[in-house]
């Protein structure tokens, strides 16, 4: 099932929108010397309006003239998309002011034929727009039956034919040549063209004539053609004084958060990429900590990133708020700019009475927590909150720390293997060792124990040709007793250095 949404006069109503459209309005464009009627409505054409008339004569009418603005056009066609899609992700805008709903599975969800057709009226009578409903079982026939006949329209399956018989064939939209043809031969209807024989008219008209009578008959089956989606969905506000504190400017960050959400909703998209642009009103002989070039650095940029899309505000803005307590702005905020990255809603199966993990939300916002605690990153340049991920390297403990990406469907298996527990920084440790180079006596943190069985030594080294970075070690594994328990540790020594450490313990 199918619903077109067609708009009559639709530049017109687009200038006029949230305005009265009973006045006889006409559209001027071109150059200002050769001013001419692009578009008028109903009382216009009455007053003697028409498409081609210039300026002056269509003074003479007594109607109102207004110059032509594109982006009234663009904007009342953003309203009506966005109108379209609380009814259904998949829309195809045929033309301004036209657009074709898929409406294939949502009889069960909204009613039947008439019943959408109401509702789509509603919406779209809220949003300023007279309009006409058409509901088919196939996109084209939808397309004219709502350029065709006023108010609402529903065809059932079968009854395409006869709904559209009587629409002149000036609905179809043909190019002036081919409707010259077709009055010559006295087609004025669907009809007339319905009941032309195939094969003379496609000997004369080709295969263009022959798809014409297939529309004329409610016959043609085909795919939408997807209107493209925004790149990014953006909201912005700006404040009517500068805001210091970070609570009041979260009032802010949801009320534009929850619009963004509310727009992907309709679209059946999520998010996992926000970006916050804060304007910032710096004064330089007030603020100390003011950038000595505060033209260029008078905005302030935050990314929060998802592992997985979410529809959830208030998701977003507890993450907003953790990044911003912890990266603050240096001056008061005067504007909000925020902009969401669509994405696909991920569908996962969970368990029967509760989740297999934690939901990857709350995950996301304790570990912004953790990292408001203890950094984000080390000494060494690595993050400090994430999951360990080993490098290409045979260089001991050589990893990385990335963030979450939860796979659904995957578990982890218990292990029996031993675990080394690395102690981070390495201990350093005083060894004696025997004729072999066996280590026999070792001393650590302020204790000493005899090696009652050792294995190795195992030699390793790397990046030789990194000077900087160049390692080279011998490992081993040694068995204690300290404080009365047997303990297996690894213990290592820095052939660079000749220093020994002790690297960790097996649990």
């Amino acid at each position: 099932m199918f619903g077109c949404i067609h708009v009559p006069d639709f530049a017109v109503q687009a200038a006029l929108l949230r305005e009265s459209k009973i006045l006889p309005v006409a559209l001027l464009d071109g150059p200002e010397s050769l001013l001419k009627v692009v578009a008028c409505n109903a009382s216009a054409r009455s007053a003697g309006v028409f498409i081609g008339m210039t300026k002056p004569q269509a003074e003479i009418c007594g109607v109102r003239l207004i110059k032509r603005v594109q982006k009234h056009e663009d904007a009342a066609q953003a309203e009506l998309m966005d109108g379209a899609y609380n009814f259904s992700p998949r829309i195809e805008v045929t033309s301004p002011g036209t657009i074709i709903i898929d409406l294939t599975g949502s009889e069960r969800l909204l009613g039947t034929g008439k019943t959408i057709a109401q509702l789509i009226l509603g919406e779209v009578t809220k949003r300023g727009f007279e309009s006409n409903i058409a509901i088919a079982g196939n996109p084209d026939t939808a397309h004219y039956a709502a350029r065709g006949f006023k108010g609402i329209t529903v065809i059932g399956p079968g009854d395409e034919a006869q709904s559209l018989s009587k629409l002149p064939v000036e609905v179809l939209g043909v190019e002036p040549e081919v409707l010259d043809v077709l009055h010559a031969w006295g087609i004025r209807d669907f009809k007339s063209l319905a009941a032309l024989p195939p094969i003379e008219l496609t000997e004369r008209l080709g295969q263009y004539g022959l798809h014409l009578q297939r529309l004329a008959r409610g016959a043609v089956m085909r795919e939408l053609v997807p209107a493209a989606l925004p790149a990014t969905f953006q909201e912005s506000t700006e404040l009517e004084e500068p805001i210091e504190l970070l609570e009041p400017l979260a009032f802010g960050l949801n009320r534009l958060l929850e619009q963004l959400m509310q727009c992907l909703v309709e679209k059946s998209l999520a998010t996992d990429h926000i970006e916050i642009e804060l304007t910032l009103e710096v004064h330089s002989d007030r603020d100390v900590n003011a950038p000595a070039c505060s033209s260029t650095l008078s905005t302030h940029q935050r990314t929060v990133k998802l592992p997985v899309p979410t529809q959830d505000a208030k998701v977003l803005l507890k993450l907003a708020q953790l990044d911003l307590a912890a990266h603050p702005p240096h001056a008061p905020v005067k504007k909000i700019k925020i902009q969401a990255i669509p994405a696909r809603i991920r569908f996962t199966q969970t368990g029967l009475f509760q989740p297999l993990a934690p939901e990857p939300a709350k995950l996301e916002i304790t570990m912004a927590r953790i990292r408001a605690v203890v950094g984000e990153t080390d000494s060494q340049k690595r993050n400090l909150v994430g999951f360990p991920a080993l490098l290409d390297s045979h260089r001991p403990d050589h990893f990385q720390v990335v963030p979450p990406s939860p796979k659904p469907g995957n578990s982890v298996e218990p292990s029996t293997r031993l675990a080394l527990r690395r102690f981070r920084p390495v201990i350093p440790a005083r060894v004696e060792v025997n004729a072999e180079q066996a280590p026999v006596w070792i001393g650590f943190s302020r204790r000493k124990a005899r090696v009652t069985c050792s294995s190795g030594p195992w030699r390793g080294g790397g990046q030789w040709w990194d000077a900087a970075g160049e390692w080279l070690r011998e490992e081993w594994d040694i068995n204690l007793t300290l404080d009365g328990h047997t303990a297996l540790y690894r213990i290592f020594r820095d052939l660079a250095t000749r220093k020994w450490f002790v690297e960790g313990m097996y649990d």
